[in-house]
């Protein structure tokens, strides 16, 4: 394949994969269902997960289908990658590359976030719109433990920094040490 062809096709296998993750952390952080952002992505990644839940099915807030879905669609863009520059067949090397990619995803759906709902809050901090509560909806689980430790100073809200400095410890140390193979750059 042609580096063109070869880009195009993983990224569309990098979109796929994400819009599984999203319905994944949606239904973790059990974000509304009738935000019309959740509901369409419920729409588009039924039909691919409601046959797959007949298996895999949630375990508390999980819905291990969507995560799966998405673990599926990132081990098929490692493949995909392998084939396209003639590298040798490692089929656990693909596997692995495929879960660590799908993991290094959710942790940086979850910054993204974090980030939107700090700027929202600076931008607009009393409009509620449906993409702004999902990035609020992200965000809190995760925040409010951070905010627990360590509470506002004279209004200023430390917890998004802390947030942001563990899950960035996480993409960048806890992975590639439990995870350590990586087959595309980036």
């Amino acid at each position: 394949m042609t580096e063109p062809v070869t880009f195009i096709i993983l990224f569309a296998l990098r979109v796929v994969a994400m819009v599984f993750l999203l319905r994944f952390i949606l239904q973790a952080v059990q974000a509304s269902f009738y935000n019309p952002f959740s509901q369409g992505i419920a729409r588009i990644t039924d039909p691919v997960l409601n046959p797959m839940r007949t298996v895999l099915r949630r375990y508390r807030n999980l819905d291990i289908a969507s995560f799966v879905a998405a673990w599926t669609v990132h081990t098929l863009a490692a493949a995909a990658y392998v084939v396209s520059k003639d590298l040798p067949i490692d089929y656990l090397f693909i596997i692995n590359d495929g879960l660590r990619e799908s993991l290094h995803l959710v942790v940086g759906i979850f910054l993204v976030a974090i980030l939107a709902s700090i700027v929202l809050s600076w931008i607009a901090p009393g409009v509620h719109s449906p993409a702004a509560d999902i990035a609020r909806s992200v965000a809190e689980p995760l925040l409010a433990p951070a905010r627990r430790l360590l509470p506002p100073l004279g209004g200023l809200d430390l917890s998004p920094m802390i947030t942001i400095a563990l899950l960035l410890l996480i993409q960048s140390f806890v992975l590639p040490a439990v995870l350590p193979y990586r087959l595309w750059p980036g």
